[in-house]
C-alpha cells in the first residue's frame, strides 16, 4: 500500500524555507520549483514591465507588480513574471500573497514545461483574470489569452491592445523583445 502525501496549502507552502536561487510556486498542492532565469527572460520582462508601468502612469488605475505572489486558492499560489491589479482590488491591509488572480498576468517562457504553463493559464483564467499573455521569447510571439477561452498569436509587426482590461493600452509585439 503507498500513501500518497495530502496536497500541500497556501498556508503550509508559505511557511517553508526560501531556497537561494530559486523560485517557487503551489500548483495544485504541490511546489513547482523554476530556476533563476537567464538574461533574455529578465530583459523581456523588464521590456514588459517598462510598457506596462508607462502606460499606467498615464492611466492610474492599478499597480504593475513584478514576481509578486497570488493566492488563488487553498492549494495555488503563483507567481506571474509581471502583472497587472486594478485599484479597486487593492488595500494598505493586504499582507502575504494578494488573494486572487490578477487582473493580467505576464509570464515569459523561458523553462517551463508546456503541461505547466496550460495548467497556470488556466488557473489564472479560472480565478478571475481578465487577460493572460505568455511571450516567447525564442519566436518573438505572444499568445494572449482571455477568459472566454479564446486564444490569439502575436508577431513581430503585431500590436497588443486589450481595451477591455487595459483601455488605452497599445504595444507593438516587437517592444517587449528589443
Amino acid at each position: 500500500m503507498s500513501v500518497t502525501a495530502a496536497p500541500l496549502t497556501v498556508a503550509a507552502f508559505l511557511e517553508l524555507p526560501e531556497q537561494e536561487g530559486q523560485k517557487i510556486q503551489l500548483i495544485d498542492g504541490e511546489v513547482v520549483t523554476m530556476p533563476v532565469a537567464g538574461y533574455v527572460h529578465e530583459r523581456v520582462k523588464a521590456n514588459i514591465n517598462r510598457i506596462l508601468t508607462a502606460w499606467s502612469l498615464a492611466n492610474p488605475l492599478g499597480l504593475v507588480f513584478n514576481e509578486t505572489g497570488f493566492e488563488l486558492d487553498e492549494h495555488n499560489g503563483l507567481i506571474p513574471d509581471v502583472s497587472f491589479v486594478r485599484n479597486e482590488r487593492l488595500r494598505s491591509d493586504i499582507r502575504g500573497p494578494i488573494q486572487g488572480a490578477p487582473d493580467v498576468a505576464i509570464e515569459v517562457v523561458s523553462s517551463e514545461t508546456a503541461a505547466q504553463l496550460e495548467r497556470k493559464v488556466s488557473l489564472y483564467l479560472q480565478h478571475g483574470s481578465k487577460l493572460v499573455v505568455v511571450a516567447f521569447p525564442d519566436q518573438r510571439a505572444i499568445r494572449v489569452h482571455l477568459p472566454d477561452g479564446t486564444a490569439r498569436r502575436l508577431v513581430s509587426g503585431n500590436t497588443l491592445e486589450a481595451p477591455d482590461v487595459l483601455p488605452g493600452f497599445s504595444s507593438p509585439v516587437d517592444a517587449f523583445f528589443e
